[in-house]
């Protein structure tokens, strides 16, 4: 079984074209948006396609298109354009993920991330760890917690 794992200091990211591939392979599409914290509001300005790729962070990907160069929302606001998340904190092994990964190789890491494709045994359990967000894969077939 092949998983991801974050091998260098920083934590486990994807980058935007990474991101942008799996949203494609489920078939959603979404809008890019920079994302900024204001006092007391989330500042959104659209993003292109070339200057998506150049910016490493802080893009909310919505549903719903805004169709607006830019707006603002309150901190306890409804999402009104469906704001869309993608999570593998306890998926590593994601077909999506994985396939991904591989075809981007270092492409596919966020900033501060080196992401890398491992194998571990078929139908193993398994625990990531990370010091400093270098990440370590356990894995066994009786895995468990006390």
């Amino acid at each position: 079984m092949k998983i991801v794992l974050n091998k260098c200091f920083g934590g486990f990211g994807l980058s935007h074209e990474a991101k942008m591939m799996i949203f494609e392979k489920r078939g959603i599409e979404v809008f890019p948006y920079l994302s900024k914290f204001g006092d007391e509001e989330f500042l959104y300005e659209k993003l292109s396609k070339e200057e998506a790729v150049s910016i490493t962070r802080d893009i909310t990907y919505f549903q719903k298109d805004p169709q607006l160069d830019s707006f603002s929302k309150d901190w306890g606001e409804e999402d009104e354009f469906d704001s869309i998340y993608l999570g593998f904190n306890d998926d590593r092994g994601n077909k999506d993920l994985v396939e991904v990964v591989e075809k981007l190789g270092e492409k596919a890491s966020g900033k501060y991330s080196d992401l890398k494709v491992v194998e571990i045994p078929d139908g193993a359990s398994y625990e990531i760890s990370d010091y400093d967000g270098i990440e370590t894969a356990h894995y066994g077939f009786q895995t468990g917690s006390v």
